[in-house]
C-alpha cells in the first residue's frame, strides 16, 4: 500500500479558497446529477452529487459561487481481485474549514460503507499523503472490527508469471501495527505503489 507522496495536486487546488470556486465550478460545467447517500442527510445550503463524465462525487455549497466541502473520485479494476470488480478511492478530499464541518462529519465513514456495499472489494489507491494513509488506517481498524468484513494485503512486488498475487489475511489490530503497516507505506515508488490493502 502505497507510496507516500507529500501533498496531492488536488489538495492544492482545492485548499485555498479561491482557487476552490474556480475548481467546483470546472467540475459542475461539465454537468452534475444530485445523488442520495444511505445514512446521509444533505444539510441546507449543500448539494451531494456525481459528475456525468467521470466517477467523481462531491459535497458543494447551494449558492451563486459554489465551493467544494468533499470529494471523491473512483477507479474500477477487474485485475486486482480475480472475478471481482474491486473500487478504488483515487481521491479522498474534504475541507478543514469550520464552516462546513457539520456538513462533512461522517461523509467520508458513510461513503466508503456505500462502496463496501456496492462493490464487495475496495482496494486501496497506489499512493497517498499523510492524511490519506490515516483515512485508510481507520477504514482497517473498522474492518478488522467488523464481523462481515476481512482485510487483505495485497503483494504486487510478488508473484508467477501466471498474474497470481499472493494475498495475506490481517485479522487483528495488533498484527497490522507489528507486521504490515510499515510493509505496505513508504516511499519506495517501485514497491510501496504495489502493495495495496
Amino acid at each position: 500500500m502505497p507510496e507516500l507522496i507529500e501533498d496531492a495536486d488536488f489538495n492544492v487546488k482545492l485548499n485555498e479558497i479561491g482557487r476552490n470556486v474556480d475548481h467546483t465550478s470546472k467540475f459542475l460545467e461539465k454537468g452534475v446529477e444530485d445523488i442520495t447517500l444511505t445514512g446521509y442527510t444533505v444539510p441546507f445550503g449543500y448539494r451531494l452529487v456525481k459528475a456525468k463524465t467521470e466517477n467523481q462525487y462531491r459535497l458543494i455549497t447551494d449558492n451563486a459561487h459554489p465551493v467544494t466541502a468533499y470529494a471523491v473520485k473512483l477507479n474500477f479494476y477487474d485485475h486486482i481481485v480475480m472475478n471481482h470488480k474491486t473500487c478504488t478511492q483515487v481521491m479522498v478530499w474534504r475541507t478543514i474549514r469550520a464552516e462546513h464541518r457539520h456538513a462533512i462529519r461522517d461523509l467520508a465513514i458513510l461513503f466508503f460503507e456505500h462502496l463496501i456495499q456496492q462493490y464487495t472489494v475496495v482496494v486501496s489507491d497506489s499512493q497517498q499523503t499523510e492524511l490519506g494513509r490515516r483515512f485508510w488506517e481507520s477504514r482497517i481498524m473498522e474492518s478488522l472490527s467488523a464481523e462481515d468484513r476481512h482485510v487483505y494485503v495485497s503483494d504486487g512486488t510478488e508473484g508467477n508469471r501466471d498474474g497470481i498475487i499472493p494475498l495475506f489475511e490481517v485479522t487483528t489490530d495488533s498484527e497490522f501495527y507489528s507486521v504490515w503497516r510499515e510493509f505496505c507505506w513508504g516511499k519506495e515508488k517501485d514497491v510501496h505503489s504495489h502493495r495495496l490493502l
